[in-house]
């Protein structure tokens, strides 16, 4: 399960970087992907975020209220994934 999820965040990531041209090749594509730290990084998150919105599902269907420290934990989490991805691909 880790590696499906390792290779679509790879794959999700990856840029694709023009060199300059040479006699042989008049365009040439670089893949520069990312380190299996950031893989790990980005998947761990994942989790977290899917564990917080069952930890919110669960607090209103049987408490019937709003948890608002969940909410910023899941925030927070949304954040550092995004951050993480806009600053990757920059």
């Amino acid at each position: 399960m880790y590696t499906y999820i390792r290779r679509l965040i790879t794959r999700g990531t990856t840029r694709l970087l023009l060199a300059e041209a040479t006699e042989e090749r008049k365009v040439r594509v670089l893949e520069d992907q990312p380190n299996e730290r950031f893989a790990l990084i980005i998947a761990l998150m994942i989790v977290f975020f899917v564990g917080l919105v069952g930890l919110e599902v669960i607090n209103m269907v049987y408490l019937g209220t709003w948890n608002e420290a969940t909410f910023n934990g899941l925030m927070l989490v949304v954040g550092t994934i995004v951050g993480a991805v806009w600053g990757r691909s920059q």
